[in-house]
Formats: structure tokens, C-alpha cells, sequence
């Protein structure tokens, strides 16, 4: 068991944190642009769509109203020539049910000329707010690959060594970093100082702290659970442990 190489991997993980950090919230900006271009873009469809079954309906009964028209008013110079009062009576029930006919199709139209200047209007709106935010999502996206460009390198060197590191260390130990890595925002070592543990501040036990100058074995602090590690001399500390 090798304390010093988990030392070495706790320096490599604060760094690659450190680069991430660089990013700010631009990631979390860029997926939050993503997700609200999802939900106008899915609006925009379900508007455009609606749109075109309201125009669609308002010509159907433009046209059911010019047919209805040019029936009603054959009948209405049928009257002039009926020669019976039952040929007038059915005439004029003809005539009576194509004006309320016309009359319903009349109020469809309007609903349907209402529903697509509606839509329409809609249609616009998103269009507009799609483009607004498909243009704040293309600058922030550049702004994310710029970052990432800039550590890019720095980030692939930093991969490698971890890589290589952690496959020499032991599968348990790896283990037990990693898991209290996760569970204390990736700082899973801590130094004494003073017979205390400098990331919780919580006293160490002088019992405690010789065996952990030993650099031996893990052993955790009670408090915060972290690895604790010891140097006998400030000279031969190869990492600061924050």
C-alpha cells in the first residue's frame, strides 16, 4: 500500500477539478438553452399545425358557403314558377334549412379565420423566440468549446497520468478513494496539522496521529471520514492536501 500515489492522485483529481471549474456554469447554460429550443420547437410544430387545420377549415367553408349560396338562391327562382302550394311549401322548407345550413357554416368560418390568425400569431412568436435562442445557444456553445480548447491539452495529460496511476494502486484502496472522493466534493485526503485534521478541524488522537505518520495504512478521520496522511518534515511534502 503506497499513501504517496493516492497523495499524487488526489493533486491530478484537484486539478482536472480545477479545470472543469473554468467552465463555470457554462455547460448547465448550454443545456438549459438546449432544452428550452426543445420545447419551442415542439410549440412551434404543435402551432403550425393547428394553424394549417384552421385554414384548411375556414377554405372548406368558404367554399360550402359559395355552394350552399348558389343552391339557395336556385331555389329562391324556383318560387317564381311553382304552379302548386305544395311545390312552394317545399321549396321554401328547402330554402329554410340551406339558410340555417349557411348560417352554421357562417359561424365555422369565423371560428376557423379566429383560430388562424391565432395560430398564425403563435407561429410567429416562436419562430422569433427560436431564433433568439438557437443564437444564444451557438455563442455559449463557442464559448464552451473555447474553454474547452484551452485546457484541452493540459486536461488529455492530466487523464493520462491518472490513468497510469490508478493502475498501480490497489484495487480496495483505489476503491475506498474514490468512494469518499464522491461523497466529499472530490477532496478524499486530508492532512494533520497540530493533531488536527485541517479539512473538518476536528482534534486527532495523539494515538491516531503517530500511526498515521507510520504512512502505512488508511486510516480515516472519525469526523469527516476522509484518509488521513502525515509528513514527518514539511520539506519532504510532495502535495499540498486542501
Amino acid at each position: 500500500m503506497d499513501l504517496f500515489k493516492l497523495i499524487k492522485l488526489q493533486e491530478i483529481d484537484k486539478r482536472i477539478m480545477e479545470l472543469e471549474s473554468l467552465k463555470g456554469d457554462i455547460p448547465e447554460q448550454v443545456e438549459s438553452l438546449r432544452d428550452k429550443l426543445a420545447i419551442i420547437q415542439h410549440n412551434l410544430a404543435t402551432s403550425a399545425n393547428e394553424f394549417e387545420t384552421a385554414k384548411k377549415l375556414h377554405r372548406n367553408t368558404e367554399m360550402d358557403i359559395k355552394l350552399f349560396t348558389d343552391k339557395l338562391n336556385k331555389y329562391k327562382e324556383q318560387l317564381y314558377s311553382v304552379r302548386t302550394n305544395k311545390e312552394y311549401d317545399a321549396i321554401t322548407s328547402e330554402i329554410e334549412n340551406l339558410e340555417k345550413k349557411i348560417d352554421e357554416i357562417e359561424i365555422q368560418g369565423v371560428e376557423a379565420l379566429e383560430n388562424e390568425e391565432k395560430y398564425s400569431l403563435e407561429v410567429a412568436q416562436y419562430e422569433s423566440q427560436q431564433s433568439e435562442v438557437k443564437q444564444f445557444l451557438t455563442k455559449k456553445e463557442f464559448e464552451l468549446q473555447e474553454k474547452l480548447d484551452e485546457s484541452a491539452a493540459e486536461q488529455q495529460i492530466l487523464n493520462n497520468q491518472r490513468q497510469e496511476l490508478v493502475s498501480g494502486i490497489e484495487r480496495r484502496d483505489l476503491s475506498n478513494y474514490d468512494r469518499i472522493s464522491r461523497g466529499r466534493d472530490g477532496i478524499a485526503l486530508a492532512e494533520i496539522h497540530n493533531y488536527v485534521c485541517n479539512a473538518c478541524f476536528a482534534t486527532i488522537p495523539a494515538q491516531t496521529v503517530v500511526e498515521v505518520r507510520k504512512m502505512e495504512r488508511l486510516i480515516y478521520c472519525e469526523t469527516c471520514g476522509r484518509i488521513l496522511v502525515a509528513f514527518n518534515n514539511v520539506a519532504e511534502q510532495p502535495v499540498e492536501i486542501n
